[in-house]
């Protein structure tokens, strides 16, 4: 009777023991899921930002102002900050037809934890290509409808 007293008592103990050596890998587990989580919908947010900023630039009459306003709209739903946007709108002659808007935003301040897995200094960027509004064709009339 003795000895099955201390017997399982001793399992107790070990499984204490193996409790704290992997609660913290399991934390850090969970954590490191959650962040890419957070990083992937910030990734996806960045690259909304982007289209309708684009979408504002591509109207007749839009000026980098309505860029801006765009993406501050869509990243200030997400409630980020800390991005930067840039655009060919202003510098574009009028007969160019393509224009661009890049939005990033560095990870550090698109993540949940930190700098606690490393995070490093890299950013989460998105750039988005349209076609102006009623630009035409490249002059050989094809793709114009009359």
């Amino acid at each position: 009777m003795m000895k099955r007293f201390f017997s399982r008592r001793r399992r107790r103990g070990s499984a204490v023991v193996e409790t704290a050596v992997m609660a913290p890998l399991v934390v850090s587990a969970m954590l490191g899921m959650v962040e890419l989580g957070y990083a992937y919908m910030v990734r996806q947010t960045v690259t909304n930002a982007a289209r309708e900023g684009a979408r504002a630039a591509v109207m007749p009459g839009a000026a980098t102002a309505d860029v801006n306003a765009a993406v501050d709209a869509t990243m200030g739903a997400a409630n980020l900050q800390g991005y930067t946007t840039a655009t060919n709108l202003a510098d574009a002659p009028a007969d160019e037809d393509e224009i661009w808007v890049e939005v990033s935003i560095p990870f550090s301040r698109a993540s949940i934890t930190g700098g606690f897995f490393g995070g490093g200094s890299f950013e989460i960027s998105s750039r988005t290509t349209m076609r102006r509004e009623g630009s035409g064709s490249s002059g050989d009339g094809e793709g114009v409808i009359p």
